[in-house]
């Protein structure tokens, strides 16, 4: 019976031992997370060490999102471009990498490498890619929607950000968002809020946040748009300095009026009054 064994314990001695010497002559490490920029090239680095570097050969496999399976990523070693993903994989003498050229929301994930290096050993490593579009500045347009008027504000980004309307007074506005996926599974925001009164009676502004990190936009009316769009504001303020410089005038008016009626009477007044002194001091 313990003739049938030894083969099995022998096998699982040399593994072993296989092992020890694999992890003892060959590793290596990988810089991660790694955070791509949409559209723009990503590199994915590591670090090896082993005893003889020029029997190692890489292998990269790719896991999705919300994914459990890998995918064995196919690239050639000596820097030729796959077409399909536009992936090449790069092995130096104590450096290996993977570069995406043009890279895409769909490249994020977990990705793995396999260093074989034969007679020296063995060795793997996880990196996790992050992708990022910095998002755009938010625009404002206005919009009416069956005589209900509405101010939409819309932002293009990745990953998924906060979409906010605020007052002048910096409150905090209850609004209707929708969010869509582009073509380039990018995030496209949209948040409205309705509006009373005057397009530009309440200086609305729309911020579109990641962590700390925002963007703002104010709706802008010009000058003319402000006369337009606020004729009770404007009517007001007019009425407001117009009555009382009107009373005023009036008043002036009403003075000088008096006073031309006055001047008239007190000199036939005066008139007569010498008149009569002369006559009276006559002795003749």
């Amino acid at each position: 019976m313990a003739t049938s064994y030894f083969p099995k314990i022998l096998c699982f001695i040399v593994f072993f031992f296989f092992n020890i010497a694999a992890e003892k002559f060959t590793s290596i490490q990988c810089e991660s997370p790694v955070t791509g920029i949409h559209d723009q090239r990503t590199v994915l680095s590591c670090e090896y060490k082993s005893r003889n570097k020029k029997e190692c050969n890489i292998t990269w496999r790719y896991m999705p999102v919300h994914s459990t399976d890998w995918n064995n990523i196919s690239c050639t070693s000596d820097n030729k471009r796959n077409a399909q993903k536009q992936r090449i994989c790069h092995l130096g003498f104590e450096y290996a990498s993977l570069i995406i050229e043009k890279t895409e929301i769909s490249d994020e994930g977990k990705y793995q490498i396999f260093l074989d290096c034969q007679s020296s050993g063995y060795d793997l490593a996880d990196v996790e890619l992050l992708i990022k579009a910095p998002y755009t500045v938010p625009q404002i347009t206005e919009k009416d929607q069956g005589g209900e008027k509405v101010l939409v504000c819309a932002a293009l980004g990745y990953p998924l950000a906060h979409l906010r309307w605020q007052n002048e007074n910096g409150t905090d506005l209850t609004a209707n968002s929708t969010i869509t996926h582009t073509e380039d599974n990018l995030y496209n925001i949209t948040g409205y809020i309705p509006v009373v009164g005057e397009w530009c009676s309440v200086k609305y502004n729309c911020s579109v946040c990641i962590e700390i990190t925002c963007k703002y936009a104010r709706l802008s009316c010009s000058k003319n748009s402000e006369i337009y769009q606020q004729p009770k504001q404007r009517i007001t303020a007019v009425v407001r300095v117009i009555l009382p410089l009107g009373f005023i005038v009036l008043l002036a008016l009403l003075a000088l009026l008096y006073w031309k009626s006055r001047i008239p009477q007190a000199y036939v007044r005066a008139r007569y009054k010498s008149t009569t002194t002369l006559i009276v001091g006559d002795p003749e």
